[in-house]
């Protein structure tokens, strides 16, 4: 699985690269939408091995890093490649 760009197609000059220029990270394609949640958004694609894993029944795992504090909402979707994602609203 790999984070892709465009975030949310159509707006990518709102893009950033989160560790851009930092070899010890892998560049992340992100964006902040404006909304009072200020939520980040990134788009991964799957590569086939892992398509084919899904759809023989494979489950998706979501780990958060929390650090020992109470953890941040999610909210993982699938969405088609030029499809941008619904964004949530509490």
């Amino acid at each position: 699985m790999e984070a892709i760009s465009p975030v949310m197609p159509g707006s990518e000059e709102f893009e950033i690269v989160l560790g851009k220029d930092q070899p010890e990270y892998i560049p992340l394609p992100a964006m902040f939408v404006d909304s009072p949640e200020r939520p980040m958004i990134t788009r991964w694609q799957l590569s086939e091995e892992e398509r084919k894993m899904i759809a023989a029944g494979a489950n998706i795992i979501l780990q958060q890093l929390t650090f020992g504090h109470p953890f941040s909402p999610v909210n993982l979707q699938v969405v088609f490649p030029n499809d941008n994602p619904v964004i949530a609203e509490l």
